[in-house]
């Protein structure tokens, strides 16, 4: 036995060996991101890496900033502010550079296409001077305000404390560069704290920047978008202590980001400038280069009760996670050495590697890499192809004659084996032409059938993942929601069993006669067709990057690379191959005959067959019959051992590595947003795709699968697939989320001071609707479950923010009417007053085109002009101004002078102030009228304020006491009794919005 036969059982392309170094390159790569993923652990007291930070110090202001909901709107937003500003003092205590403003004058007027805002900041800003020259500062970034329905441990509680621990770690261990934080006010309603922040002095000395985000629950923190390349360089850049030992990020979430998939917002856009309008917005230079460094797992808790210390995904480990990641690249960004102005702002492309090292280069490299790509790859493929052929042809052998009856010779010679006598008109032609249609039909149809099989079972998987996908939406639509890995294991088993079966079944393990590819060819010719689909793919991306700037096509390049690799491989392979061995591995030439029996049984042991005769034992020898199953019926490479593992190697693992964590982070952030109005069959067909394309790179190796393989894939398909039909999707831990709001209509004889406001609307007393928003499919089993909703009829529309979701509504009743709380303010304002009074307004025309509308809250800081559509009223508002603010608008948002100012939404620094607005409006023809007729120049609308305190979410507001505390019954009903498997969030910035309509 020579050393050859010894390892072909090993090396040999065979079914063991095949399935054995498949299975375990998918074991070891996806085991591989499952572990890495996981937290990392908090270095031991002493180490280098903890010095200049104290985590425990961390931990107790994280319990004080998210021990309830503080809102920018609340008395416990004020009680924050204080614990920070305390803390800060403490750290600049004795250190002349370190600074601290106490930022209450920045107020801002801004507006995007559908809202305007007028802001009074309350941001705490530090700066910390760097010992060298550089006009250049880093600056970081981060809010301290939640939302109403969230103590905001993750969003943004971990980010303020990180922070804070940054500022004591700078302050300790000055850096070359300035540090400026901006831990600032009112992200939640919408970016207020970072637009304040462009009214400050500091603004002008940063250009770069990290934002510190909480968009989940916990769990790692993730590079959510980088404005170009430049920032990235931080990771890279930062001391060797203070480096990130786990970065990770992919630059898929910034192209979501940018492509509008990720509707949530952060402060990166206004630091950025992403998100400016208005004339020539899109030529104007990119406010500063920066970071979105955030949380994403387990948005089911996000904005709920369940956003708190004690429930954070990873708890302290998740803390320590975004300290390290935000000192690493701060430290990082401090080091680097200014840009220079003519230095471009380069798209980059980023993704990590299993979590120890953050990839980054330069979009434009990979277009150009894949043009080259596109082009060269295939021409390279055509002339091996056509030179591996050429060659072949010189070696082929004789076609096989067709077979005879073997004569005897000799006196013995039996008659019945005499050739039969000629008939007049019979020809052996004839025979011959016969036989070589029929072997010529059945070639082509085997040739045809193996080289489509792919493309069959690529179309075949397609429809078989559209029904499952089907069944998901149609069956159980949210059960992805809390089992999205069981998800794609189904749509994976069955990806495998579509696409592995019909390949087997195109290359059987029994060989075809007359079939024209031999055993060692066919995962080449498979790896042909999945070349060309790679191409094409490639092809998409590239344009995808051209046009659109798309960096996530990464991945696509990588499976191009690795498939055209393999394939040369096998073209190459045929170099050195040749013919088809024997079972020895020698090619035999055709013995000579006069009947031709010796090569007509050569062709027949090549698949097989053996016709006997008279002389041919009962028995075949065993040496023959061992040999003969040896040499082909597994299909071995003969000599050629150890191709296919190159194959394999080029082919699988590096694409199923960067595949595998794109999958777990796209299931890890998408699986949760159905309850926020995601469409289910788009997080379905996603899962799918990644199903299928995790499933491609074994495609080529397919026909030499262990068949076990596919009986476990049934039987996970059919368990898994069964389970996820029929269970619960929600539970305690991923809850279903609902959004609540109550609004109160005021009478307006209670509400204005003058009587010219052309209101016809008169109630006698408020009316107080509850308002629950959700998705449709589990909304009317919630409902129920409260007590005021029951007897009551059910309005039900469809929301006109969220897209996809169904808000109903019915009378709250007497039992569960809200209060402002607070002192009565207006004491000055003419006529009654009472507890029960929300707010107080005036509207006065002070010109054809032009009014002032004054409005003041009970116990806010927080009211609302709604401006009847151009439609509607025939007017547009075009612009405003508020008595005490700023002049003009931050520049890029200015108001849209094509449609108007939809609504203005006013926030004050301090509580029950009286805003003066100044609005000015001008006639549409899309109003009412005759076009040819000149307007009347009304001015329509709402007037509102909110209200976002509850008694069991607020802090004791000083001496108020009894009537004087804000009250919500209808939100603590909803608190008390949803099931355990529902929780709530805010529907908008109040909680309560009382409102009363007005004309002039």
């Amino acid at each position: 036995m020579t050393i050859t036969s010894r390892i072909r059982p090993i090396l040999g392309y065979r079914t063991l060996p095949t399935t054995t170094l498949l299975v375990l390159i998918y074991i070891i790569a996806l085991t591989s991101i499952f572990v890495s993923d996981q937290l990392a652990s908090i270095p031991h007291q002493g180490s280098k890496k903890l010095k200049w930070l104290n985590l425990d110090l961390a931990r107790r202001d994280l319990e004080h900033i998210a021990a309830r909901p503080h809102p920018y709107n609340s008395h416990a937003n004020d009680a924050v502010r204080d614990y920070i500003y305390s803390r800060l003092k403490d750290m600049a205590d004795g250190r002349d550079y370190v600074h601290i403003d106490d930022d209450l004058k920045s107020n801002t007027s801004w507006a995007s296409p559908t809202f305007s805002v007028y802001f009074e900041g309350t941001n705490l800003l530090v700066k910390i001077d760097g010992t060298g020259d550089s006009d250049e500062a880093v600056l970081f970034s981060a809010h301290y305000d939640s939302v109403s329905t969230a103590p905001g441990a993750t969003d943004d509680g971990m980010g303020v404390t990180t922070l804070l621990q940054l500022i004591e770690y700078f302050a300790s261990n000055r850096t070359e560069k300035t540090a400026i934080f901006n831990i600032n006010n009112g992200e939640e309603d919408y970016l207020n704290g970072a637009h304040a922040f462009w009214q400050h002095p500091w603004s002008n000395l940063t250009a770069t920047f990290i934002n510190l985000e909480g968009a989940a629950a916990g769990g790692r923190p993730m590079l959510f978008r980088s404005t170009s390349l430049q920032p990235i360089q931080g990771y890279y850049t930062a001391p060797r202590t203070a480096r990130v030992r786990s970065p990770h990020g992919n630059v898929l979430s910034s192209d979501a980001f940018a492509r509008g998939v990720i509707r949530s917002g952060t402060d990166f856009s206004v630091y950025a400038g992403s998100d400016r309008h208005g004339p020539n917005f899109e030529n104007a230079p990119v406010k500063m280069e920066g970071l979105d460094i955030a949380f994403y797992k387990g948005r089911s808790r996000y904005h709920t009760k369940w956003d708190s210390p004690s429930f954070t995904n990873g708890g302290e480990l998740s803390l320590w996670a975004m300290i390290e990641v935000a000192r690493g690249v701060g430290s990082g960004l401090l080091s680097q050495k200014p840009r220079t102005k003519e230095s471009p702002s380069r798209a980059g492309v980023y993704f990590d590697l299993f979590k120890s090292v953050m990839v980054s280069f330069r979009l434009k490299s990979l277009l150009t890499f894949n043009v080259v790509a596109l082009v060269v790859g295939p021409i390279v493929l055509a002339l091996l192809y056509v030179l591996a052929a050429v060659i072949g042809a010189g070696d082929t052998p004789p076609p096989v004659p067709p077979k005879r009856p073997a004569q005897q010779s000799g006196h013995g010679a039996s008659a019945s084996n005499r050739p039969p006598a000629r008939t007049f008109g019979s020809s052996d032609g004839e025979d011959d032409a016969s036989f070589w249609s029929k072997l010529g039909t059945r070639r082509v149809l085997i040739r045809i059938w193996q080289h489509s099989s792919f493309w069959v079972a690529l179309v075949l998987t397609t429809v078989v993942q559209g029904l499952l996908v089907w069944g998901y939406v149609a069956l159980n639509p949210f059960i992805i929601y809390t089992h999205p890995y069981l998800v794609l294991l189904s749509a994976f088993t069955l990806a495998y069993l579509t696409v592995v079966l019909t390949l087997k079944l195109a290359f059987p393990s029994s060989p075809i006669k007359h079939a024209t590819i031999s055993r060692e060819k066919e995962k080449t010719t498979i790896l042909l067709h999945v070349h060309f689909l790679a191409w094409v793919a490639l092809l998409f991306a590239t344009i995808l990057i051209a046009k659109a700037r798309v960096g996530g096509v990464y991945v696509i390049t990588a499976w191009y690379i690795g498939v055209w690799g393999a394939s040369v491989v096998g073209i190459l392979q045929r170099f050195t191959s040749g013919n088809e061995p024997s079972a020895k591995g020698k090619r035999r030439a055709p013995r000579r005959s006069g009947s031709g029996s010796s090569s007509d049984s050569d062709d027949d042991r090549r698949h097989g067959q053996h016709h006997g005769d008279e002389r041919t034992p009962l028995l075949a020898s065993s040496t023959a019959a061992s040999n003969g199953h040896a040499g082909k019926k597994d299909g071995d490479e003969g000599g050629a051992i150890g191709w296919w593992i190159v194959q394999v190697l080029l082919s699988v693992p590096l694409f199923l590595a960067l595949l595998g964590q794109i999958a777990l982070m796209l299931l890890d952030s998408m699986n949760q947003t159905l309850t926020d109005g995601s469409s289910a069959a788009t997080v379905y067909v996603a899962t799918a795709f990644l199903a299928v394309f995790l499933v491609l790179p074994i495609a080529p190796y397919s026909p030499k699968l262990h068949q076990g393989l596919t009986y476990l894939a049934i039987a996970v398909f059919a368990i898994t697939t069964t389970y996820l039909w029929v269970v619960f999707p929600f539970t305690h831990d991923d809850p279903f989320k609902v959004f609540f709001q109550q609004r109160v209509k005021l009478n307006p004889d209670t509400v204005f001071l003058h009587s010219n406001t052309n209101t016809t609307t008169s109630l006698s007393a408020p009316k107080v609707t509850t308002l629950l928003t959700a998705s449709p499919t589990f909304l009317h089993s919630v409902i129920p479950y409260l007590p005021s909703s029951r007897g009551k009829d059910l309005n039900c529309t469809q929301d006109l923010i969220r897209s996809g979701l169904l808000t109903c509504e019915w009378d709250s009743g007497a039992r569960l009417v809200p209060s402002p709380g607070g002192k009565d303010p207006w004491g000055w304002w003419p006529g009654s007053s009472s507890s029960s009074t929300w707010l107080k307004a005036d509207v006065t025309r002070t010109s054809w085109a032009s009014a002032k509308i004054t409005i003041q809250g009970r116990n806010t800081r927080n009211c609302r002009l709604y401006f009847d559509s151009p439609e509607q009223s025939g007017v547009k508002v075009v612009r405003y101004t508020v008595e005490g603010g700023s002049r003009g608008m931050q520049p890029g948002y200015p108001v849209d002078q094509e449609h108007g100012a939809p609504e203005v939404r006013l926030w004050s620094r301090t509580w029950d102030r009286t805003f003066v607005v100044d609005v000015d409006w001008e006639p549409t023809k899309l109003g009412r009228g005759d076009p040819g007729e000149e307007e009347d120049g009304t001015l329509s609308g709402k007037i509102a304020c909110e209200w976002a305190e509850y008694e069991s979410g607020m802090v004791d507001n000083g001496s108020l006491r009894g009537e004087e505390k804000a009250k919500i019954p209808a939100f603590e009903e909803v608190l008390t009794f949803l099931p355990e498997w529902a929780a709530v969030t805010k529907a908008a910035d109040g909680l309560v919005e009382a409102w009363v309509p007005f004309s002039v």
